[in-house]
């Protein structure tokens, strides 16, 4: 009987076919319940999954037969990743597929904030031509901070270094990227000097609200904030705070603290009105690493590091 593998996230086709190639079955049950994975789990080999479901001590000690887990897009958090290595479970993810598309998104969100695209376009829409007071700015000469140098920064700043910007990267775990273009910095020289910053961070216990009121109350030069790695990252209520005490300028943000409205307290919907309504923020829905090329790109890496 052929090895069973599980794919619970929408997949380029060319992923099912290379592990079919490979001697696998496939199977795909999109967005499973726990109560399934618990019932099902010691069924399968290999596993492929996105932002869910959550794999837990308790679905891995039920995956009796589970060689492997691989990750469509970046960010480990939903997989217990210790225990897994614990019990012999090869993880990976393919943060490598998807990270340009990551990068022009990032790039894309700033220009438009930087030229007051999106309100000056919507005011058109309303039959006003209004010029003045929709005087941009431009990126070049400006320095921009990164933080968080992974495969997600690393692209935005291939991206930057087509302008006349200079870039501060910090990565509290990684020394020796320094290139023609990226110069390695401390959390406090980009908090200083940085007029547009950039997060891409995992999310972990250490960086969950890593933006938060300290955080936003040491930047020194009123930056363009910028967020598409996890919603968790910026506390929501201190971010409206920053914008209400001119301690950014304005915010990009591809992700939220909770990216299901209809599930919002009261409070929590407060604030994502107050956002919503402020005509210095853009938010667009988890779409960042959603490109056409990308989608493909992520299968591709699970196969190579798979070896399949």
């Amino acid at each position: 009987m052929a090895p069973i593998v599980l794919i619970t996230a929408p997949a380029h086709p060319c992923l099912q076919a290379a592990l079919e190639k490979a001697g696998y079955a496939v199977e795909q049950q999109l967005r499973p319940t726990n109560d399934w994975l618990m019932q099902h789990m010691h069924r399968f080999t290999g596993m492929v999954i996105s932002t869910q479901p959550k794999i837990t001590q308790a679905v891995i000690d039920a995956a009796t037969q589970l060689k492997w887990i691989a990750r469509l897009g970046s960010g480990m958090e939903h997989i217990d990743t210790a225990y897994a290595a614990l019990k012999g479970i090869n993880c990976v993810s393919s943060a490598e597929g998807n990270c340009g598309a990551v990068g022009e998104h990032v790039l894309g969100m700033l220009l438009n904030l930087l030229k007051c695209m999106q309100w000056s376009a919507e005011e058109v829409k309303e039959g006003k031509w209004i010029r003045d007071m929709q005087r941009g700015q431009e990126l070049s000469g400006k320095k921009v901070g990164i933080i968080g140098y992974g495969h997600t920064g690393a692209a935005f700043a291939r991206l930057l270094s087509s302008f006349d910007v200079e870039v501060l990267a910090h990565d509290k775990y990684k020394q020796g990227f320094a290139n023609a273009y990226v110069q390695e910095a401390s959390l406090e020289q980009i908090q200083q000097h940085a007029q547009v910053v950039s997060l891409h961070l995992p999310l972990t216990e250490e960086t969950y609200h890593y933006a938060d009121a300290a955080f936003f109350g040491a930047l020194q030069q009123q930056p363009y904030f910028l967020n598409s790695a996890r919603g968790a990252l910026v506390n929501t209520p201190d971010l409206c705070a920053a914008l209400e005490l001119h301690q950014i300028c304005a915010a990009g943000l591809d992700v939220l603290e909770n990216e299901q409205p209809d599930t919002y307290t009261e409070t929590e919907n407060t604030y994502r009105q107050y956002l919503l309504q402020h005509n210095r923020v853009l938010i667009t829905p988890h779409i960042a690493g959603y490109s056409q090329e990308a989608f493909r790109k992520m299968s591709e890496v699970i196969l190579r590091k798979l070896g399949l």
